[in-house]
């Protein structure tokens, strides 16, 4: 399933490379992430400091492609994913996921947009390292709601193409659950606020 994500993913950056500059364009962003519930918590020793690994929260990472529709509106889609760990001295834990997004925008101006859309969370799973080598558990996504504001650095050339660099700021909705419900029983929310730098070409 995921190998065959990343290859559509990488058949449609073919095909924006190629496309006309106004019509299509390449989208790439890298951003940070706060929030959500704890998919699990414990406290480390000798120290007694507490730790919580997060469904909201890590470092984010998309590609995909925007679609002009007009001079005021788009469409972009991409596949992303989103990851928050936890180290410590002899264990590690790990909470991901591969998000898939379709999100349309309004420009207010040449170098402000406004966006909403849907997301759909796949392969989010919990794993283990050293001393919880092996720990590997599933995770089910609800379809989530995105809102996003982007603010480019330069206005984008209706005739070249051209790479334009922007900020975006934005709010994810949606919640996880344990595929085992022996495991874990809560739904967790992993609604989160994101700020980040995105790339358009």
């Amino acid at each position: 399933m995921k190998k065959s994500l990343i290859g559509l993913a990488l058949a449609c950056a073919a095909v924006v490379a190629q496309a006309d500059a106004p019509t299509l364009r390449f989208f790439g962003s890298v951003g940070y992430a706060v929030g959500g519930d704890p998919v699990l918590s414990g406290t480390w020793l000798p120290s007694g400091e507490p730790w919580n690994l997060r469904a909201g929260r890590g470092g984010t990472l998309a590609l995909g492609g925007d679609v002009r529709l007009s001079d005021r509106f788009a469409i972009q889609g991409s596949m992303g994913y989103h990851r928050d760990s936890i180290d410590g001295a002899d264990a590690n834990f790990v909470f991901s996921r591969v998000p898939l997004e379709l999100l349309g925008f309004y420009s207010v101006t040449e170098q402000f947009r406004l966006g909403l859309g849907a997301r759909k969370s796949q392969s989010a799973k919990m794993q283990g390292g050293g001393t919880y080598e092996g720990l590997h558990k599933a995770y089910e996504s609800s379809t989530g709601a995105v809102g996003e504001a982007q603010y480019l650095f330069g206005a984008p050339s209706k005739s070249d193409r051209q790479p334009v660099i922007g900020m975006y700021l934005r709010y994810v909705n949606e919640s996880f659950k344990a595929k085992d419900a022996s495991w874990d029983t809560r739904k967790r929310d992993g609604s989160h606020v994101a700020l980040g730098l995105m790339f358009y070409y």
